[in-house]
């Protein structure tokens, strides 16, 4: 709706999520680019990529610094839901509505039927819908696994002496096929729905700007 040619917006995004949210895309942009070329040395073309970097040794300390951030944020991330929770007076379901419900499994289940011409419309979606949800907890999963792997990977001296002989190819099989899933995971679903769509396209600007229109509320989460 509109008044005065001024239409009506939401906050969907906090200034301190937005904030978190850029600190995410920065060290996960980085440590893609810096270390798709180590996972896949065979090929040749990659290998240009470190000429951004002045050569491999500087992409592994940007990729290295990359890393600290990614699990500083991660740990501020911790807080910062813990203290959602304090000011909740710890109500699990009003301090992380990213938690997901039984209703999740039924929008999905009514949106795949939608998809396939068995059902009329969408179903209503809440604050957060189950594809939302799934790109969230897709980070809580994949943030620890590279978290722990890059470390052994990092220190494997320190770490060969506490762990298993087998702890350091288990480490770089983790870490390497977790970074490809993570990779491929947010290019295929996460920037489709929140940009590509037809819906969305040429993308949504809610990650920088934090809102949503009344259209959009309406529409994607009544």
């Amino acid at each position: 709706m509109k008044k005065d040619n001024i239409e009506k917006t939401f906050e969907r995004l906090s200034l301190e999520q937005r904030i978190q949210h850029g600190f995410m895309i920065l060290s996960f942009t980085l440590l893609s680019v810096t270390g798709i070329p180590m996972r896949f040395p065979e090929v040749s073309w990659l290998k240009y990529i470190y000429f951004f970097f002045g050569g491999l040794q500087g992409a592994r300390i940007v990729h290295r610094i990359s890393a600290v951030i990614m699990i500083l944020l991660g740990l501020y991330h911790l807080y910062y839901i813990f203290r959602l929770l304090v000011i909740n007076r710890f109500n699990v379901w009003k301090a992380w509505p990213m938690v997901p419900t039984l209703k999740d499994a039924k929008d999905w289940w009514s949106t795949s039927l939608y998809y396939f011409g068995l059902r009329d419309k969408l179903p209503l979606y809440d604050r957060f819908n189950f594809r939302e949800k799934f790109d969230y907890f897709a980070v809580f999963w994949g943030v620890p696994v590279m978290m722990f792997s890059g470390l052994i990977l990092w220190f494997p001296v320190f770490f060969g002496n506490l762990l298993p002989n087998i702890a350091i190819p288990m480490a770089f099989i983790a870490h390497s096929d977790e970074a490809v899933l993570a990779i491929s995971a947010i290019v295929v679903w996460h920037f489709y729905n929140v940009h590509y769509n037809p819906d969305k396209f040429p993308g949504s600007t809610v990650w920088l700007d934090g809102k949503l229109t009344e259209e959009e509320i309406i529409k994607e989460h009544p």
